[in-house]
């Protein structure tokens, strides 16, 4: 609602309020409803700059107020607070920002709250939680924080363990890793699982050394159809492969133009098209 003509002439008329709360500015017309202080529009500016978890700023004329937020304003008054600040060594010149964040400004700023509730008025601001540790934290200390807020159940997971030490968890982990690696070995042998390029039973295309372009890999895959050695076109395909789907089509159709009769052609294609399916 809007501040009413009455509640307007009563805050006014308090002592100090003819005059900004932070400069000699008079007549000022806007409001600083956390510290219960009339200010200039030049001030109300600083005000906002600070954040309304700072000082809520409200225009005397023109905004709405709520009954705590009069509350507050009749409770509060310019001399009342500048007091209150210069018995905590912030005189009225202090610069605004350094005054209204300050310990003292945010206590002050409390007691009216508690006074327009009518509360008792705090002698103190509430305790500050303390900061979360940094990231300079290694991952031990990351473990020990998990551990201590529930602990793991499962002896064969990562989670440390409920009263797990740090020397326990380290071997607990070596340990699942050195099984884990022997159970790999047994599945598939010595080689493992060799990647991609690897060489190993898994390798990908262009890992054999023995591959010959053109040739085929070592003649395993050689075969005759109609006279044509079809180790050339699996050569072919398996190089398309490398070089994706549209080089394997100017593969097959090198090979096409290579042969000259129709049926042949159809067997090596064919051929081709088995290979490339497999």
């Amino acid at each position: 609602m809007q501040m009413s003509p009455g509640d307007r002439a009563m805050i006014t008329s308090m002592p100090g309020n003819n005059v900004c709360a932070d400069c000699p500015t008079p007549k000022p017309d806007w409001a600083s409803v956390s510290m219960g202080t009339l200010i200039c529009l030049d001030c109300s500016g600083k005000h906002r700059s600070l954040g309304v978890h700072i000082s809520f700023v409200r225009s005397v004329a023109m905004d709405s107020w709520t009954p705590q937020q009069l509350q507050i304003m009749k409770r509060g008054g310019n001399n009342a607070c500048n007091a209150y600040l210069a018995s905590k060594g912030l005189s009225k010149s202090t610069p605004i920002k350094q005054k209204y964040e300050s310990d003292a400004a945010q206590l002050y700023k409390e007691v009216l709250k508690a006074r327009a509730e009518g509360r008792p008025e705090p002698t103190e601001l509430p305790k500050r939680k303390a900061p979360a540790s940094g990231g300079g934290a290694g991952m031990g200390a990351m473990a020990s924080i998990s551990s201590s807020a529930a602990g793991g159940k499962d002896p064969n997971g990562m989670e440390r363990l409920a009263g797990e030490s740090d020397a326990q968890y380290v071997a607990r982990q070596t340990r699942l890793r050195d099984e884990a690696k022997a159970r790999m070995a047994a599945k598939f042998g010595g080689g493992g699982m060799g990647g991609v390029g690897s060489g190993g039973r898994m390798g990908g295309v262009g890992s054999d050394p023995n591959y010959v372009p053109g040739g085929g890999y070592g003649g395993g895959y050689g075969a005759s159809v109609g006279g044509i050695d079809t180790s050339a076109v699996a050569g072919s395909v398996m190089a398309g492969l490398s070089m994706g789907f549209g080089a394997l089509s100017t593969a097959a159709s090198t090979v096409s133009s290579a042969v000259q009769d129709e049926g042949t052609r159809q067997a090596a294609m064919a051929t081709a098209s088995s290979f490339w399916g497999g």
